[in-house]
């Protein structure tokens, strides 16, 4: 498309989202959930032409991108059954809208109350990864609002199939179409005009590397919910509990390497004994994770493992998504907070003691959207934490922090009922 082509699209699509909003924000419950029913539905009876619309996206990828990519790209019957039932448990949820957050009676007499409503429009942008198509637009239909979903190019045989299965559980139930919209060209110039539209879209919400939200944030005329890098940090303390810290730094660690919610960095306590840091830091590199620590860690593990130069101090903000960690020792929890503070990216964070005061020091004093006490980084997940699927892991604090679910994509209005009364 030509720059006046892609003008006349992206008015197109943001037009639609902001009528769309208009019609379905007062829908019934039933009726959002009866469409999301008719969606898991459809996906099930769909598999056929959703394995086939991907088998073409991966072919085209494969060689192009990482193995880790591809595997994220891929769907097959257990991905697809998975989508099916995300949707129906997300029908399945208490309507968000409409609740009385609170309520109150003024002086005057004027009944007051704070109720939950639809955003109104969203832009949602992610990678490669189909299913996310699925998961975006459920939670966002589920809680009132229309979006413009933007997937990566590599996906868009398999986004446009999913999104037409939406679309037509839309139509069949008698609501309007573009309640869910697909872009379908993969120009970036398209994103940058949607990105200016902030008289028709209310928020944009960008999944995936730090360069794309970065990206998005220094565009958007738009509200943007952040979702970036996951520098999470263990601190194992001297009161450590030595059977779960094992655990918690293996399971943080290794059990997924490429996600938001993995350790990046280990803390310990110098007042831990040696026995203790060498059965800890063995559990790690018996398991293929390369150590990267300063001076300091490195002379205090010689002879345990290898510790790769971190170089500058700067080099403790490193995100790997690979067996790969950060180690430093620190004083107390108190140091390790403040390290915390200055390094990591405020996602998820994590403390491994069995004294109380530092437990509770640890959960006042770090400003990350989780805090773990003796758990593993890992459990920093909206389907972990009961809320079904989620279009992210907000790491700012307004509106959204942490795993966004169905309820972080509302806002909410107030409400006065009285009985003419007049303001003197």
């Amino acid at each position: 498309m030509n720059t006046v082509e892609l003008e006349k699209y992206s008015d197109l699509l943001a037009n639609n989202a902001r009528k769309a909003s208009k019609k379905i924000r007062t829908l019934s419950a039933e009726t959002r959930s009866k469409v999301l029913a008719r969606v898991a539905e459809l996906l099930r009876a769909s598999k056929p032409e959703i394995l086939a619309a991907n088998q073409m996206d991966v072919d085209a990828a494969r060689g192009k991108i990482s193995d880790s990519m591809l595997d994220r790209l891929t769907l097959n019957d257990a991905r697809i059954e998975a989508m099916a039932k995300g949707a129906e448990e997300i029908a399945a949820f208490a309507d968000p809208l409409n609740k009385e957050l609170e309520r109150r009676t003024l002086k005057n007499g004027i009944d007051i109350r704070r109720v939950a409503v639809p955003i109104g429009s969203v832009f949602f942008i992610f990678e490669s990864r189909p299913n996310v198509t699925i998961d975006g637009a459920c939670l966002c239909f589920k809680a009132g609002n229309a979006v413009i979903l933007r997937g990566g190019k590599e996906s868009l045989n398999s986004a446009k199939c999913l999104a037409e299965i939406f679309r037509k559980a839309l139509t069949e139930n008698g609501v309007e179409a573009d309640a869910v919209q697909l872009v379908t060209e993969s120009s970036h110039d398209l994103v940058g005009m949607l990105l200016q539209r902030n008289d028709c879209i209310d928020l944009v919400i960008p999944r995936g590397g730090e360069r794309l939200i970065r990206a998005v944030v220094d565009q958007s005329k738009i509200p943007v919910i952040k979702h970036f890098n996951g520098i999470c940090h263990v601190y194992v303390d001297k009161s450590a509990d030595i059977q779960k810290a094992e655990n918690i730094l293996i399971n943080a660690k290794t059990q997924r390497t490429g996600v938001c919610n993995a350790m990046e960095c280990v803390l310990f306590d110098k007042a831990l004994p040696t026995d203790s840091v060498a059965r800890l830091v063995n559990a790690l590199t018996s398991r293929g994770v390369e150590l990267f620590g300063n001076a300091d860690a490195q002379k205090r593990l010689a002879g345990i493992a290898n510790v790769t130069d971190i170089g500058d101090e700067a080099n403790y903000h490193t995100e790997y998504l690979a067996l790969k960690a950060s180690v430093k020792f620190v004083e107390n929890v108190e140091e390790a907070a403040d390290h915390i503070e200055k390094y990591s990216s405020r996602h998820t964070e994590a403390v491994v003691a069995e004294e109380a005061s530092v437990q509770d020091y640890f959960v006042a004093n770090v400003d990350s959207s989780s805090v773990m006490v003796n758990a593993s980084t890992r459990f920093a997940d909206g389907g972990e934490y009961g809320l079904g699927a989620e279009v992210g892991i907000s790491t700012d604090k307004l509106h959204a922090r942490g795993p966004m679910g169905v309820e972080s994509l509302c806002t909410y209005k107030w409400v006065l009922r009285g009985e003419g009364q007049v303001r003197g």
